[in-house]
Protein backbone atom coordinates (compact mmCIF):
# COMPACT_ATOMS: atom_id res chain seq x y z
CA UNK A 1 0.00 0.00 0.00
CA UNK A 2 1.40 3.37 -1.04
CA UNK A 3 1.65 5.93 1.76
CA UNK A 4 0.52 9.53 1.20
CA UNK A 5 2.41 10.82 4.23
CA UNK A 6 5.68 11.49 2.39
CA UNK A 7 4.18 13.81 -0.30
CA UNK A 8 2.38 15.76 2.43
CA UNK A 9 5.54 16.14 4.46
CA UNK A 10 7.44 17.28 1.38
CA UNK A 11 4.74 19.83 0.57
CA UNK A 12 4.78 21.19 4.15
CA UNK A 13 8.57 21.44 4.13
CA UNK A 14 8.49 23.27 0.80
CA UNK A 15 5.95 25.78 2.12
CA UNK A 16 7.98 26.40 5.29
CA UNK A 17 11.19 26.77 3.32
CA UNK A 18 9.54 29.51 1.26
CA UNK A 19 7.73 31.37 4.01
CA UNK A 20 10.20 31.25 6.89
CA UNK A 21 13.52 32.26 5.32
CA UNK A 22 12.10 35.23 3.40
CA UNK A 23 11.54 37.54 6.44
CA UNK A 24 14.80 36.38 7.95
CA UNK A 25 16.73 37.16 4.79
CA UNK A 26 14.99 40.51 4.44
CA UNK A 27 15.82 41.40 8.04
CA UNK A 28 19.45 40.40 7.53
CA UNK A 29 19.67 42.49 4.38
CA UNK A 30 18.24 45.52 6.16
CA UNK A 31 20.57 45.05 9.13
CA UNK A 32 23.59 44.69 6.83
CA UNK A 33 22.77 47.78 4.76
CA UNK A 34 25.49 50.41 5.17
CA UNK A 35 26.25 53.89 3.90
CA UNK A 36 29.64 55.38 3.02
CA UNK A 37 30.19 59.14 3.11
CA UNK A 38 33.04 61.64 3.17
CA UNK A 39 33.33 63.94 6.18
CA UNK A 40 35.49 67.09 5.93
CA UNK A 41 38.33 68.13 8.19
CA UNK A 42 37.20 71.30 9.98
CA UNK A 43 40.13 71.98 12.30
CA UNK A 44 43.75 70.84 12.59
CA UNK A 45 46.74 71.79 14.71
CA UNK A 46 49.93 70.43 16.18
CA UNK A 47 52.05 70.90 19.30
CA UNK A 48 55.86 70.97 19.42
CA UNK A 49 58.09 70.68 22.47
CA UNK A 50 60.39 73.37 21.02
CA UNK A 51 57.57 75.93 21.12
CA UNK A 52 57.80 77.72 24.50
CA UNK A 53 54.70 78.90 26.24
CA UNK A 54 56.68 81.33 28.37
CA UNK A 55 60.20 82.76 28.47
CA UNK A 56 62.11 80.90 31.15
CA UNK A 57 60.43 81.24 34.53
CA UNK A 58 59.05 84.71 33.86
CA UNK A 59 55.62 83.45 32.82
CA UNK A 60 55.67 85.86 29.87
CA UNK A 61 54.92 84.44 26.41
CA UNK A 62 57.34 85.28 23.59
CA UNK A 63 56.22 88.04 21.20
CA UNK A 64 56.09 85.61 18.27
CA UNK A 65 55.93 81.87 17.77
CA UNK A 66 59.20 80.10 17.18
CA UNK A 67 59.02 78.46 13.73
CA UNK A 68 60.19 74.90 13.19
CA UNK A 69 62.45 74.98 10.12
CA UNK A 70 61.75 71.32 9.40
CA UNK A 71 57.95 71.82 9.11
CA UNK A 72 56.58 74.24 6.44
CA UNK A 73 53.94 76.75 7.51
CA UNK A 74 50.46 75.24 7.49
CA UNK A 75 51.74 71.66 7.74
CA UNK A 76 51.32 69.18 10.59
CA UNK A 77 53.89 66.95 12.26
CA UNK A 78 54.28 64.01 14.60
CA UNK A 79 57.52 62.82 16.15
CA UNK A 80 59.09 60.79 18.93
CA UNK A 81 60.42 59.45 21.16
CA UNK A 82 58.67 60.20 24.42
CA UNK A 83 60.39 62.79 26.59
CA UNK A 84 60.05 63.13 30.36
CA UNK A 85 58.44 66.15 31.96
CA UNK A 86 60.88 69.06 32.29
CA UNK A 87 60.80 72.85 32.76
CA UNK A 88 57.05 72.99 33.21
CA UNK A 89 56.40 70.78 30.19
CA UNK A 90 54.42 67.53 30.55
CA UNK A 91 55.89 64.24 29.48
CA UNK A 92 55.06 63.26 25.92
CA UNK A 93 56.27 63.06 22.31
CA UNK A 94 58.36 65.61 20.44
CA UNK A 95 55.44 66.59 18.20
CA UNK A 96 51.76 65.67 18.07
CA UNK A 97 48.94 66.39 15.57
CA UNK A 98 45.23 66.88 16.31
CA UNK A 99 42.37 66.55 13.79
CA UNK A 100 38.67 67.42 14.06
CA UNK A 101 36.04 66.23 11.53
CA UNK A 102 32.51 67.42 10.82
CA UNK A 103 30.10 64.57 11.67
CA UNK A 104 26.91 66.24 10.39
CA UNK A 105 26.55 63.68 7.56
CA UNK A 106 26.41 60.75 10.02
CA UNK A 107 23.03 60.41 11.80
CA UNK A 108 23.13 60.41 15.57
CA UNK A 109 22.84 56.88 16.93
CA UNK A 110 24.44 55.23 13.90
CA UNK A 111 26.80 52.28 14.12
CA UNK A 112 30.15 53.25 12.61
CA UNK A 113 31.92 50.30 11.07
CA UNK A 114 34.81 52.20 9.47
CA UNK A 115 36.36 55.66 9.83
CA UNK A 116 39.50 55.84 7.70
CA UNK A 117 41.81 58.86 7.99
CA UNK A 118 44.42 59.34 5.25
CA UNK A 119 47.12 61.99 5.70
CA UNK A 120 49.41 62.97 2.80
CA UNK A 121 53.13 63.40 3.42
CA UNK A 122 54.65 66.74 2.39
CA UNK A 123 57.85 66.13 0.44
CA UNK A 124 59.06 69.64 1.37
CA UNK A 125 59.08 68.82 5.06
CA UNK A 126 61.77 66.85 6.87
CA UNK A 127 60.54 63.30 7.39
CA UNK A 128 63.19 61.39 9.32
CA UNK A 129 63.32 57.61 9.84
CA UNK A 130 59.68 56.96 8.83
CA UNK A 131 60.29 53.21 8.95
CA UNK A 132 60.81 53.41 12.70
CA UNK A 133 57.75 55.58 13.30
CA UNK A 134 55.57 54.28 16.12
CA UNK A 135 52.47 56.40 15.44
CA UNK A 136 49.07 55.68 16.97
CA UNK A 137 45.65 57.40 17.11
CA UNK A 138 44.24 58.36 20.52
CA UNK A 139 41.24 60.20 21.94
CA UNK A 140 41.87 63.72 23.26
CA UNK A 141 40.46 64.27 26.74
CA UNK A 142 40.09 68.04 26.50
CA UNK A 143 39.46 70.63 23.84
CA UNK A 144 42.16 72.24 21.71
CA UNK A 145 42.58 74.94 19.05
CA UNK A 146 44.15 74.71 15.62
CA UNK A 147 46.53 77.03 13.81
CA UNK A 148 49.00 77.34 10.99
CA UNK A 149 52.01 77.19 13.31
CA UNK A 150 53.04 74.85 16.10
CA UNK A 151 51.29 75.65 19.38
CA UNK A 152 53.04 75.83 22.74
CA UNK A 153 53.53 72.36 24.15
CA UNK A 154 52.38 73.45 27.60
CA UNK A 155 48.83 73.87 26.23
CA UNK A 156 48.65 70.41 24.68
CA UNK A 157 45.64 68.39 25.88
CA UNK A 158 46.05 65.02 27.51
CA UNK A 159 45.25 61.89 25.52
CA UNK A 160 43.51 58.63 26.30
CA UNK A 161 46.01 56.22 24.74
CA UNK A 162 46.08 52.54 25.61
CA UNK A 163 47.16 49.19 24.20
CA UNK A 164 44.06 49.12 21.98
CA UNK A 165 44.83 52.43 20.24
CA UNK A 166 44.99 51.79 16.46
CA UNK A 167 48.33 52.13 14.67
CA UNK A 168 48.92 54.70 11.92
CA UNK A 169 50.72 52.96 9.06
CA UNK A 170 52.45 54.15 5.89
CA UNK A 171 50.77 53.41 2.52
CA UNK A 172 51.37 54.25 -1.14
CA UNK A 173 55.10 53.83 -0.76
CA UNK A 174 55.32 56.12 2.25
CA UNK A 175 53.41 58.98 0.56
CA UNK A 176 50.44 58.68 2.89
CA UNK A 177 49.66 57.51 6.41
CA UNK A 178 46.27 55.92 7.17
CA UNK A 179 44.41 54.68 10.22
CA UNK A 180 40.90 53.39 10.99
CA UNK A 181 39.43 55.02 14.12
CA UNK A 182 35.92 53.50 13.98
CA UNK A 183 35.83 52.70 17.70
CA UNK A 184 36.88 56.23 18.59
CA UNK A 185 34.43 57.87 16.16
CA UNK A 186 31.59 55.74 17.51
CA UNK A 187 31.69 57.79 20.70
CA UNK A 188 30.89 60.94 18.73
CA UNK A 189 27.42 59.70 17.69
CA UNK A 190 26.30 58.07 20.95
CA UNK A 191 24.48 59.58 23.95
CA UNK A 192 26.74 61.71 26.14
CA UNK A 193 29.42 61.51 23.44
CA UNK A 194 31.64 64.51 22.73
CA UNK A 195 33.53 65.04 19.49
CA UNK A 196 36.99 66.24 20.52
CA UNK A 197 38.64 64.89 17.41
CA UNK A 198 41.56 62.48 17.20
CA UNK A 199 45.20 62.77 18.24
CA UNK A 200 47.92 61.46 15.91
CA UNK A 201 50.76 60.88 18.31
CA UNK A 202 53.76 58.79 19.24
CA UNK A 203 53.28 55.50 21.00
CA UNK A 204 53.89 56.17 24.73
CA UNK A 205 55.87 52.93 24.84
CA UNK A 206 58.47 54.41 22.43
CA UNK A 207 61.29 55.79 24.53
CA UNK A 208 64.24 55.26 22.17
CA UNK A 209 63.36 55.61 18.45
CA UNK A 210 63.64 59.15 17.13
CA UNK A 211 61.60 59.99 14.02
CA UNK A 212 59.44 62.70 12.44
CA UNK A 213 56.69 62.65 9.79
CA UNK A 214 55.39 65.89 8.21
CA UNK A 215 51.83 65.97 6.80
CA UNK A 216 50.91 68.44 4.08
CA UNK A 217 51.09 70.62 2.10
CA UNK A 218 48.56 73.09 3.46
CA UNK A 219 46.52 73.03 0.23
CA UNK A 220 46.06 69.26 0.56
CA UNK A 221 45.07 69.50 4.22
CA UNK A 222 42.47 72.20 3.51
CA UNK A 223 40.28 69.84 1.47
CA UNK A 224 41.09 66.72 3.47
CA UNK A 225 38.25 64.27 4.20
CA UNK A 226 37.81 61.00 6.03
CA UNK A 227 35.84 58.04 4.65
CA UNK A 228 33.11 56.85 7.01
CA UNK A 229 30.98 53.72 6.66
CA UNK A 230 28.02 53.39 9.01
CA UNK A 231 24.66 51.73 9.52
CA UNK A 232 21.80 54.08 10.21
CA UNK A 233 19.91 53.73 13.51
CA UNK A 234 16.78 51.59 13.69
CA UNK A 235 13.58 53.23 12.52
CA UNK A 236 11.72 53.56 15.81
CA UNK A 237 9.87 56.85 15.42
CA UNK A 238 6.03 57.17 15.58
CA UNK A 239 5.78 57.21 11.76
CA UNK A 240 8.33 54.44 11.15
CA UNK A 241 11.23 56.80 10.60
CA UNK A 242 13.70 58.80 12.63
CA UNK A 243 14.54 58.56 16.28
CA UNK A 244 11.85 58.11 18.93
CA UNK A 245 10.23 61.27 20.28
CA UNK A 246 11.74 62.81 23.43
CA UNK A 247 10.10 61.85 26.73
CA UNK A 248 7.34 64.07 27.96
CA UNK A 249 8.22 66.64 30.57
CA UNK A 250 6.89 66.15 34.11
CA UNK A 251 3.24 67.11 34.37
CA UNK A 252 2.63 66.86 30.65
CA UNK A 253 -0.75 65.45 29.73
CA UNK A 254 -3.80 66.05 27.62
CA UNK A 255 -3.79 69.53 26.21
CA UNK A 256 -0.05 70.01 26.65
CA UNK A 257 0.76 69.38 22.99
CA UNK A 258 0.92 71.98 20.21
CA UNK A 259 -2.29 73.91 19.59
CA UNK A 260 -3.60 73.47 16.00
CA UNK A 261 -3.77 76.63 13.95
CA UNK A 262 -7.16 77.24 12.29
CA UNK A 263 -7.20 79.56 9.28
CA UNK A 264 -10.57 81.21 8.57
CA UNK A 265 -11.63 82.29 5.09
CA UNK A 266 -12.20 86.05 4.59
CA UNK A 267 -15.79 87.28 5.03
CA UNK A 268 -17.70 88.19 1.84
CA UNK A 269 -17.86 91.92 1.07
CA UNK A 270 -20.94 94.00 1.77
CA UNK A 271 -21.65 92.78 5.29
CA UNK A 272 -22.57 95.34 7.96
CA UNK A 273 -19.70 96.61 10.01
CA UNK A 274 -21.10 94.90 13.11
CA UNK A 275 -20.88 91.52 11.37
CA UNK A 276 -17.63 92.05 9.45
CA UNK A 277 -15.83 93.36 12.50
CA UNK A 278 -17.48 92.06 15.69
CA UNK A 279 -16.46 93.73 18.92
CA UNK A 280 -13.76 92.05 20.96
CA UNK A 281 -15.28 89.59 23.42
CA UNK A 282 -15.09 90.39 27.07
CA UNK A 283 -13.88 87.76 29.47
CA UNK A 284 -15.99 87.39 32.56
CA UNK A 285 -14.21 86.88 35.85
CA UNK A 286 -13.70 83.32 36.84
CA UNK A 287 -16.59 81.98 38.89
CA UNK A 288 -17.08 78.69 40.70
CA UNK A 289 -18.35 75.96 38.44
CA UNK A 290 -21.84 74.73 39.49
CA UNK A 291 -22.92 71.31 38.38
CA UNK A 292 -26.20 71.53 36.42
CA UNK A 293 -28.37 68.62 35.31
CA UNK A 294 -29.40 68.96 31.68
CA UNK A 295 -32.99 68.12 30.67
CA UNK A 296 -33.06 65.47 28.02
CA UNK A 297 -36.55 66.42 26.68
CA UNK A 298 -37.84 69.56 25.04
CA UNK A 299 -39.64 71.66 27.69
CA UNK A 300 -42.38 72.53 25.14
CA UNK A 301 -43.43 68.88 24.63
CA UNK A 302 -46.43 67.46 26.65
CA UNK A 303 -45.70 65.46 29.76
CA UNK A 304 -45.71 61.68 29.82
CA UNK A 305 -49.08 61.52 31.57
CA UNK A 306 -50.72 63.27 28.63
CA UNK A 307 -49.61 60.57 26.23
CA UNK A 308 -50.72 57.77 28.58
CA UNK A 309 -54.20 59.27 28.92
CA UNK A 310 -54.46 59.77 25.17
CA UNK A 311 -53.58 56.12 24.51
CA UNK A 312 -56.18 54.91 27.05
CA UNK A 313 -58.90 57.09 25.48
CA UNK A 314 -58.17 55.80 21.99
CA UNK A 315 -58.23 52.22 23.24
CA UNK A 316 -61.57 52.79 25.01
CA UNK A 317 -63.17 54.33 21.93
CA UNK A 318 -61.99 51.43 19.77
CA UNK A 319 -63.37 48.86 22.20
CA UNK A 320 -66.73 50.62 22.45
CA UNK A 321 -67.12 50.82 18.70
CA UNK A 322 -66.33 47.11 18.34
CA UNK A 323 -68.90 46.12 20.94
CA UNK A 324 -71.66 48.32 19.60
CA UNK A 325 -71.14 47.01 16.09
CA UNK A 326 -71.82 43.40 17.21
CA UNK A 327 -75.47 42.43 16.41
CA UNK A 328 -75.40 39.69 19.02
CA UNK A 329 -75.32 42.11 21.87
CA UNK A 330 -78.61 42.09 23.67
CA UNK A 331 -80.02 45.43 24.54
CA UNK A 332 -82.18 45.55 27.62
CA UNK A 333 -85.23 47.70 26.94
CA UNK A 334 -87.81 49.00 29.26
CA UNK A 335 -91.39 47.67 29.11
CA UNK A 336 -93.23 48.63 25.92
CA UNK A 337 -94.86 51.97 26.27
CA UNK A 338 -96.13 54.28 23.68
CA UNK A 339 -93.50 55.33 21.20
CA UNK A 340 -91.02 52.72 22.46
CA UNK A 341 -93.48 49.96 21.72
CA UNK A 342 -94.14 51.21 18.22
CA UNK A 343 -90.41 51.49 17.46
CA UNK A 344 -89.81 47.97 18.69
CA UNK A 345 -92.61 46.59 16.47
CA UNK A 346 -91.17 48.39 13.43
CA UNK A 347 -87.63 47.15 14.21
CA UNK A 348 -88.92 43.57 14.43
CA UNK A 349 -90.76 43.78 11.08
CA UNK A 350 -87.63 45.22 9.33
CA UNK A 351 -85.41 42.37 10.44
CA UNK A 352 -87.61 39.43 9.59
Amino acid sequence: MRSTRSPRLLLAAAVLSVLVPVPILLGSAQAAESVTVKVPLTQAGWYWRGQPGAIGSTGIAPPAAVPDPTVPAGDLAVGGPEAPAAAGLPAGPIAETYLLYDMTAVPFGSTITSFVISLPVDSKGVTADPAGAAIIACAPKTGWSGGGQAAAYGGKPTDGCNVHSPKVTATDGGKRYTVDVADLAQRWVTPNGLNLGVAITDNPANSTTAYQVVFGPESALTGLTATVTYRAPAQSGPNGGGPPPPPASPGAGIGSGPVPVITLSPLPPGLPAQVAQPPAPTVAPTAPVVAMSARSADPSSPPVGFWVALILIVALLGTTTFVLADRRVAVALTPDRGVAKALRSRFTLMHR
